[in-house]
């Protein structure tokens, strides 16, 4: 959880992309199906002259839990003292029920307002259950979208984005099919495409009926248009897989993704435990988690062989399925002791598979948003001229400077810029750099434009 002065609650709400934090910065995006009930514990009603008394509900109210003489003690029964109708509790007129002017205690849930189910950013992990209800939903199973912020959070994100897909028009809230979520995630995505300010690991909670190739390729293709330099969107999806998922399994996975924009994470048999819980999962909470670790250190700090807090599993692949694995794109987990560390996250292109992890991916996203932020705020309003090609690449050069003396890369070359001849204000800016703890080159290429 973030440090806060006590007292003060930090909380972006509504429009996440209107929101500019003060410094570059990397969040993790928890994506999947919350609880679609808040549960409303010993609300106090005072009994009316008729038959009915409303419930405070500020939506629907789902059911009754109980209603007793006693915060917490459960004396009337449902069918037989009272029934529920709209949002009120209908008296029946048995000889018990509470007297007029008595005041009685009601236990019951009521659907999630709308406000839960728009992308949020929390920097406080106790205002995730809030919005989004507890660890446990209120029909007894994991919260997806609660433990995955739970779990980045104890990992050492400074903010998570939480993103629930709102069911509640299915016809089992509890249980959404799988062209119902698609279509949420479709909608969630027209979201996610308004936030341009920072950098997102995007993290499909593979719950409910949506397969979880469905929802990798949608995020996949979402974040490789997203990334592009016209788009100015850098984005990463950490795909999970399901349950008993073999090695070789895992390795297919990720070579059809083989790209930067999706990184494939994997334990023995992809099946994984959670603090507080009895139950094995597969790999959604620890993709959460490894997430959050991303997020937790400083650009251009290597993440390899870090800690996992919070996610255990029973097995550990064996020296050689970790090589294949690694080779094939794979970021393998291992378990010593109950204390789970990733071995290396790495991307899925096979032609950096040994060398470039994701904090490598992490700093040339970083580069390309420095560069084209620092140039915007010097050529915002300087003239079009013949020079300015030149006056662009004389900064550039000064901006990769800086990065080079802050340790986040340690060479740059190759610098061009090229006016485009059909539109002046367009400018094609290409380098090359190289991270300061990488061991290849790697090409940044995006587009500049002045203004409009």
């Amino acid at each position: 959880m973030a440090i806060r002065i006590p007292g003060i609650i930090v909380r972006v709400v509504n429009d996440t992309g209107r929101v500019a934090p003060p410094t570059y910065e990397r969040y993790p995006v928890i994506i999947g199906v919350g609880d679609p009930y808040r549960l409303i514990s010993n609300e106090r009603i005072l009994r009316g002259a008729g038959d009915t008394d409303a419930l405070a509900a500020i939506t629907t109210v789902n059911s009754i839990m109980s209603i007793g003489d006693l915060p917490g003690v459960a004396k009337y029964v449902s069918g037989v003292n009272y029934s529920l109708v709209g949002n009120t509790v209908e008296w029946l007129g048995a000889v018990n029920d509470p007297a007029e002017d008595d005041y009685y205690y009601v236990t019951y849930t009521d659907t999630r307002p709308a406000s839960a189910y728009t992308p949020t950013l929390y920097f406080d992990e106790t205002l995730v259950y809030m919005d989004h209800g507890n660890k446990t939903r209120t029909d007894g199973t994991i919260n997806d979208v609660s433990v995955g912020a739970f779990v980045a959070f104890g990992a050492g994100s400074n903010g998570v984005i939480v993103a629930q897909l709102d069911t509640r028009s299915a016809v089992d809230p509890e249980n959404p099919t799988g062209s119902e979520l698609e279509t949420e995630l479709t909608a969630l995505i027209t979201e996610l495409e308004k936030i341009t300010d920072y950098k997102l690991f995007l993290v499909p909670m593979s719950s409910g009926t949506l397969g979880v190739t469905t929802a990798a390729t949608m995020l996949f293709n979402h974040a490789v248009v997203a990334s592009q330099p016209e788009n100015k969107q850098e984005r990463t999806v950490i795909g999970a897989l399901p349950k008993d998922t073999t090695y070789l399994e895992a390795a297919t996975f990720a070579q059809t993704y083989a790209h930067e924009r999706m990184v494939v994470p994997a334990v023995k048999d992809c099946t994984v435990f959670v603090t507080g819980f009895t139950d094995s999962y597969d790999m959604r909470f620890y993709n959460a988690a490894l997430a959050g670790k991303l997020c937790s250190v400083p650009i251009g700090i290597n993440i390899t062989d870090e800690t996992i807090p919070n996610i255990t599993c029973d097995d550990n692949f064996s020296p050689a399925e970790l090589k294949y694995l690694v080779q094939r794109g794979v970021s393998p987990g291992k378990v010593a002791g109950s204390i789970m560390r990733n071995v290396m996250s790495i991307t899925t292109d096979p032609t950096s598979a040994l060398t470039e992890d994701l904090g490598v991916q992490d700093v040339k996203d970083y580069v390309k948003k420095f560069w084209r932020e620092r140039l915007w705020s010097i050529f915002k309003n300087i003239p079009i001229t013949a020079l300015l090609p030149a006056g662009v690449q004389r900064s550039s050069i000064t901006i990769l400077e800086s990065l080079v003396r802050r340790s986040i890369v340690s060479e740059f070359k190759s610098i061009t810029v090229v006016q485009d001849p059909d539109e002046p204000r367009r400018l094609f800016v290409t380098g090359q750099i190289k991270p300061a703890f990488g061991l290849q080159w790697m090409d940044v290429t995006f587009t500049f434009v002045l203004g409009f």
